[in-house]
């Protein structure tokens, strides 16, 4: 119960503490699930400028949302007895480094957004509104936790406009090429791991009159949780039939399952954080599996 994945042990150095802080492994589970989006997208692989440009984005954005994240959270941080040793709040990381950090974060994925091409740079204020607005959600409503899974559907999304925006002129076209029901699937999976978080604070957040599923559904929340992965296993298998992929793929559906079967069979037995990290497992086996499918073009199931 007193796992954190933002916590980070004293006297190990700045750059030591930076990352901890950004949780920057984090964003590994985001970038396979990014260029799955963009290799489905156009059933093929972009150029190795926007393959680049893809990860840029995704790193500064990520610098930005997780900076905000905590700088929103300090107070809160500070009062829970999981969450103290946060740099923001034991003062390794200062607050004026933090608003540095989104000013960074922000004007890089700007910039990177607009060299990738016009409708990535048109749609990237929406896509920083959605992550820099999701740690507020908490104050008002338990689908906060459907905000934070919608940003790693973001990823699918942004990915596939980043390839589909080099190929069609209109954002109807580009918006038609999204793989939604993998975007879908990806949030109801980003919902599940979500929880896991939020689980072990359900007794702190309702005390402090915050809400997520954990609070709102009690005891269910791990079922909700999932309930929610489930779904998202059954409309990735769709996904790869709708879009003719081949064994590589549902072999890695399948693995993706299983790993987060694992991981809901650890939760379960009260080990959230180990069930949070083989999520991050079987996101990066998911979006490796399809990419390397699509990359290779083996021959099709159906």
């Amino acid at each position: 119960m007193n796992w954190d994945p933002g916590a980070a042990s004293a006297n190990k150095g700045k750059f030591y503490t930076l990352m901890r802080f950004l949780r920057i492994e984090q964003t590994l589970f985001s970038l396979p699930m990014a260029y799955l989006g963009a290799f489905v997208a156009i059933r093929g692989i972009p150029p190795i400028q926007t393959i680049l440009l893809i990860f840029s984005a995704l790193f500064f954005l990520r610098i930005a949302g997780m900076t905000n994240d905590n700088l929103a959270d300090r107070e809160i941080d500070a009062k829970n007895p999981r969450t103290r040793t946060r740099p923001l709040v034991t003062g390794a990381i200062k607050v004026w480094e933090a608003k540095a950090l989104i000013i960074i974060g922000l004007a890089g994925f700007f910039i990177s957004a607009y060299f990738v091409n016009i409708w990535a740079f048109v749609l990237s204020p929406i896509v920083a509104l959605i992550v820099m607005t999701y740690p507020y959600m908490k104050r008002y409503t338990a689908f906060a936790n459907y905000h934070l899974a919608s940003i790693q559907g973001l990823a699918v999304f942004s990915g596939a406009v980043a390839s589909a925006g080099l190929y069609y002129h209109s954002l109807y076209c580009v918006l038609k090429a999204v793989p939604w029901p993998f975007v879908i699937a990806t949030i109801f999976w980003a919902l599940g791991f979500d929880l896991y978080n939020h689980i072990p604070d359900a007794e702190f957040d309702k005390q402090m009159g915050l809400h997520s599923f954990a609070v709102l559904l009690g005891g269910f929340a791990l079922k909700f949780a999932g309930l929610n992965q489930l779904a998202s296993v059954i409309l990735d298998f769709l996904a790869d039939f709708m879009y003719n992929l081949g064994p590589i793929a549902y072999a890695s559906t399948i693995a993706h399952g299983l790993i987060m079967a694992y991981a809901y069979f650890l939760a379960n037995r009260g080990n959230f954080g180990s069930a949070f990290y083989y999520n991050i497992y079987s996101s990066i086996v998911l979006g490796l599996g399809i990419d390397i499918d699509v990359l290779l073009g083996i021959p099709k199931f159906f």
